[in-house]
């Protein structure tokens, strides 16, 4: 191949390589404001993998918000945990799933289509949330496309 003849390809490909990574890039609001991210207990013993459940607190806010647009697929209460919520997401063709966890009441219900930044339910002040996200079945690390202004690590 002649050298110019790989330029001009190359030239050509340049705009569909960054717009195949720009449909690949999910962007979630924040679901609390001020968030900080609880890095996870340095005590705790781990036999199996570590999970990519990022634990969010914020000491202002009270409202938990929706990452995404999506539907309620599933709403759980637990002794321990409180009321759980599954919203799928489908984003540029790819299905998402996100468990939010840790709420004191509920602001939606099962099958409920929600809008991003819409109320999810409510926490007290200063209280954790866990947010687990998946693509599909696999699990994903939430802190990579979270858009959140404050978001550090530490409490």
């Amino acid at each position: 191949m002649k050298p110019y003849r790989f330029f001009i390809l190359l030239f050509c490909a340049i705009p569909h390589i960054i717009s195949a990574q720009q449909k690949d890039s999910v962007k979630l609001t924040c679901p609390l404001q001020e968030a900080i991210i609880v890095p996870p207990s340095k005590s705790s013993m781990r036999y199996d993998e570590t999970d990519l459940c990022v634990v969010i607190v914020s000491r202002p806010d009270t409202i938990v918000k929706s990452v995404g647009v999506g539907r309620i697929t599933n709403v759980e209460y637990t002794e321990e945990s409180g009321y759980g919520v599954v919203l799928f997401s489908r984003v540029n063709g790819k299905d998402y799933y996100f468990w939010f966890a840790g709420m004191k009441k509920l602001a939606v219900k099962r099958n409920d289509v929600v809008k991003m930044g819409q109320p999810l339910g409510f926490i007290n002040a200063g209280d954790k949330i866990d947010l687990t996200m998946y693509e599909f079945e696999t699990p994903v690390d939430p802190t990579l496309f979270l858009d959140c202004p404050v978001m550090k690590r530490g409490f």
